[in-house]
């Protein structure tokens, strides 16, 4: 059977394999395909973690499926090992963690930032796909160029009908 694989922001692999076929297999698959490790990944279909030892059949999986895959946060990350400089540019957690210890004596910075990463992962866990693919969808939206005036909605939502040539030269020009 043939399925699709994907992940946040449309990336997306095919893959084809049997109902037989043992989640950690997909997995290894999947991995190969987006380059993303087996111990990241968590496969969800219709909202449920289709577990490593289980097979596609196990789950009410059929041809041309479409399987979603969610990134698990990596380890932990501490101060010590934010501290090595980044190649090209310096993480957010890098950078926190250098205010934090002009603030903070380091082992209460060590604490503060352990703090400040529990609540963002654990907030983070409570957004649905929907949701995130919603904020992505905003930050995409954002990158590209911003809208004219005469693109923006009215109050209705409706777009605005282009003004043309004419209407704005007769709008600029006065009489005396």
């Amino acid at each position: 059977m043939l399925l699709t694989v994907k992940r946040l922001l449309g990336q997306q692999c095919r893959l084809q394999v049997s109902g037989e076929e043992r989640i950690s297999l997909v997995k290894s698959l999947v991995s190969e395909q987006l380059n993303v490790p087996v111990n990241q990944q968590t496969l969800l279909f219709r909202g449920k973690v289709l577990e490593g030892e289980h097979r596609l059949s196990d789950y009410p999986i059929g041809p041309e499926s479409i399987l979603y895959l969610v990134i698990k946060k990596p380890e932990r990350v501490y101060l010590e090992e934010l501290s090595k400089p980044a190649p090209v540019q310096r993480s957010v957690w890098y950078q926190l963690s250098q205010v934090l210890e002009k603030h903070f004596r380091t082992s209460d910075a060590v604490r503060v930032l352990e703090r400040v990463l529990n609540d963002y992962y654990r907030d983070l866990g409570l957004l649905s796909l929907e949701d995130i693919e919603e904020l992505a969808g905003c930050i995409l939206n954002l990158e590209e160029e911003p809208a004219t005036p005469d693109e923006l909605p009215d109050q209705e939502g409706q777009l605005k009908p282009p003004v043309s040539e004419t209407m704005k030269e007769h709008a600029t020009h006065t009489e005396p």
